[in-house]
């Protein structure tokens, strides 16, 4: 059913993904992490706004905590766990590995955290693009050997970066060798920096390829939303349709039952739109919300927001030429009206 729903984008009545932005303060500064230029502000998010949120909602939604920063530097990060725990969400995060103190690691095993997925763009310790720590990796290396009953579900997110082929298969030969589960892979956002360079289509298909090759050998899953996720038969079906999704790729992925809201409690329909607010958590219904006319007319005519991003959609829009700039779709883009 929740297919259909899909491909026909019957949108759910309200979200059943939240992301809560808890802080946007990090203690890595990665080239192409556009915090510094978003017109954010770089804070935790007040437990007090944290608690009325999170009252707001049923008890049933997967919840993200995780801003355009690293989560465990939230003073209350563990207690912000066990309050969504509590009643009754499943609770995810997305962490760079670097943590502030050492016995974060423990500490995340016992909250009872659901999935940790952390940011890493290469095996090699520092380098010019991406996500990269030697510190990072020690932590990134510990999780698996410590976790209890296969808790909390572990994978790394990397970004595939213009030359980025070998270094995703790096990543996903060092997750199997360490007891990940699956490796998430996406594109470059190029919209706060030009220079950032990333495949084009041709190219980013062929990659996929490899990298699904070298991921079914070695065992663990690889997610790619342009290409194919989860494992099996569920794999198969996404594959087979992925490109009918949300009437043919008319709408957005990311719209149909995803949203996000900032540390001062504003909704947006994603976290790359801060200045795309439909609505107030603090003040309004968080239901209400999701289906009022604001939030509709963006699903409607999102690309008048979004420009070119093309980061949740299946067919690339903001194409790289040989040389790694970016050129004019030869394709329109289709029509959302």
């Amino acid at each position: 059913m929740d297919t259909l729903n899909r491909l026909a984008y019957r949108i759910p009545g309200r979200p059943r993904q939240v992301q809560l932005e808890v802080t946007n303060r990090c203690n890595l500064d990665c080239p192409m992490c556009p915090r510094e230029v978003m017109d954010i502000e770089l804070e935790h998010m007040e437990w007090d706004t944290f608690r009325t949120v999170v009252d707001k909602l049923h008890g049933d939604e997967d919840i993200t905590l995780t801003g355009w920063g690293e989560p465990f530097l939230h003073p209350r990060i563990f207690d912000m766990i066990r309050y969504c725990k509590d009643r009754g969400h499943t609770v995810r995060i997305t962490s760079n590995g670097l943590f502030p103190k050492p016995e974060i690691a423990d500490a995340i095993v016992a909250s009872g955290l659901d999935a940790l997925t952390f940011s890493i763009d290469s095996v090699e310790g520092e380098v010019d693009s991406g996500h990269a720590s030697h510190k990072a990796l020690k932590n990134i290396e510990r999780l698996p050997k410590i976790r209890q009953n296969g808790k909390p579900y572990l994978r790394l997110q990397a970004t595939l970066h213009g030359d980025g082929g070998d270094a995703l298969c790096a990543v996903i030969e060092y997750g199997a060798r360490h007891g990940y589960d699956a490796v998430n892979v996406g594109r470059v956002d190029r919209k706060y920096d030009a220079s950032l360079t990333r495949p084009g289509p041709v190219e980013e298909a062929r990659i996929f390829e490899q990298a699904d090759r070298r991921a079914r050998a070695l065992g663990i899953q690889l997610d790619w939303l342009q290409y194919g996720v989860s494992r099996g038969l569920v794999r198969w079906f996404y594959k087979l349709l992925r490109k009918k999704l949300h009437r043919s790729g008319r709408y957005c992925l990311k719209t149909f039952d995803y949203t996000y809201i900032t540390r001062e409690g504003q909704v947006t329909p994603c976290c790359l739109l801060p200045e795309k607010k439909v609505g107030d958590a603090l003040a309004g219904d968080l239901d209400a919300i999701w289906s009022n006319a604001d939030y509709e007319h963006f699903r409607e005519h999102y690309r008048d927001t979004c420009g070119k991003c093309d980061l949740w959609t299946v067919d690339m829009v903001d194409m790289p030429d040989s040389a790694g700039t970016t050129s004019t779709p030869p394709r329109p883009e289709p029509a959302l009206s």
